[in-house]
C-alpha cells in the first residue's frame, strides 16, 4: 500500500511531481501559498489543506520543494509537532547541508526521519518522470519512500546516512550546470560575431566533445533565446551558486568560476531578470 503523503509547495517544480504522484494513485494532501494552483490538482483527486499543520496531520511522508532554506525551515517549524512519529520528512529542496542537519536533529526529537532528496532535472523532465534523485539519510526510511521516488524520477543516487549529503551534491552539480550555461553562452556569441551558424555549431558539439544531456538542453535554449515558460529563474540560480561557495568555504575549498558566473547572475537580476530563466544569460552578456 502507498504512503499517504502531504505536499507542500507547488511551484514549477512541485507542481508537476505532484500531479504525477495524484495521478498515479497516491493519495496527497496539498499546501501551497497560492491556493488557485491547487485547482487542477483537487480535479485531478488531490486534497487541498489549509494550512502546512493541516496538510501533514495524517502523512505518512511529508514531501517539501521550496525555494531556499529559510522557506524550508518555516514550514518545518510550523508542521513539526503535527507530525506522527515514524514519519519521513523527505527534502526535495536546493539548501545547504547545515540547514538540512539542524532539520535533521528537529525531526530526530520527534521520532521522524528526515531524508534528503533534490532532484535533477528542469520542469519538464519533472513532468516525464524523467528526474534524477539524489538521497541521503536513514536507509529504513529512504526504504519507505521508494514507491515514491519510483514514481517521481527514473533513477535515483544513495549517497549514505548523512542527511546533508545528498544537498551538497546538488549544489556541486548545480555549480557545474550554471559554468556550462556560461561557457555556452560565450561561445555562442563568439560563434555569432564570427558569422558561425549557432544550430550549426550545437550540432556539431553535440556529436564531438560534449553529448551530455545539460549540454543539448541548455544549447538549445541559448541559439533560440526564446521566453522559458516555468525555467530555472536566474535569481533562484545566484541563491544556489551561492550555497554552494558557502559550502565550498566551509569545507576549505574554493570555487573561483562562481565568482565569475555569480556577478553576471546579479547583473541580471539587477536588470530586472531575476525571474527569467539562466539561459537568457547570452541575451545579458550581448548587451
Amino acid at each position: 500500500m502507498n504512503p499517504s503523503i502531504a505536499f507542500i509547495g507547488l511551484g514549477n517544480m512541485g507542481y508537476p511531481i505532484a500531479k504525477n504522484l495524484i495521478e498515479q494513485g497516491f493519495t496527497v494532501s496539498l499546501y501551497n501559498r497560492t491556493p488557485e494552483k491547487l485547482r487542477d490538482l483537487l480535479t485531478l483527486g488531490g486534497h487541498a489543506a489549509e494550512t502546512p499543520a493541516a496538510a501533514v496531520a495524517s502523512a505518512a511522508v511529508v514531501m517539501t520543494m521550496l525555494s531556499d532554506d529559510a522557506a524550508v525551515t518555516t514550514i518545518a517549524d510550523q508542521v513539526l509537532s503535527a507530525l506522527q512519529p515514524g514519519t519521513v520528512f523527505l527534502s526535495l529542496s536546493t539548501i545547504k547541508a547545515e540547514t538540512a542537519q539542524a532539520l535533521a536533529d528537529q525531526c530526530r526529537t520527534r521520532g521522524v526521519h528526515y531524508v534528503a532528496a533534490p532532484v535533477m532535472g528542469r520542469p519538464p523532465a519533472a513532468a516525464a518522470r524523467q528526474l534524477s534523485i539524489l538521497l541521503s539519510g536513514d536507509a529504513g526510511a529512504q526504504a519507505r519512500v521508494a514507491p515514491i521516488v519510483a514514481a517521481i524520477g527514473a533513477r535515483c543516487f544513495d549517497f549514505g546516512p548523512e542527511p546533508g549529503t545528498a544537498h551538497t551534491v546538488k549544489l556541486m552539480l548545480n555549480f557545474m550546470i550554471f559554468t556550462i550555461v556560461e561557457m555556452l553562452s560565450e561561445v555562442m556569441l563568439m560563434a555569432e560575431k564570427a558569422g558561425i551558424d549557432k544550430a550549426a555549431l550545437l550540432d556539431t558539439m553535440l556529436n564531438t566533445v560534449y553529448g551530455a544531456p545539460v549540454f543539448k538542453n541548455y544549447g538549445t535554449l541559448i541559439v533560440q533565446e526564446s521566453e522559458v515558460p516555468n525555467g530555472f529563474a536566474t535569481a533562484l540560480a545566484n541563491k544556489d551558486l551561492r550555497l554552494a561557495q558557502e559550502t565550498a568555504a566551509a569545507l576549505g575549498a574554493k570555487l573561483p568560476l562562481a565568482e565569475l558566473v555569480r556577478a553576471h547572475f546579479e547583473e541580471m537580476i539587477a536588470a530586472g531578470k531575476g525571474d527569467k530563466d539562466v539561459s537568457g544569460l547570452i541575451t545579458h552578456l550581448r548587451k
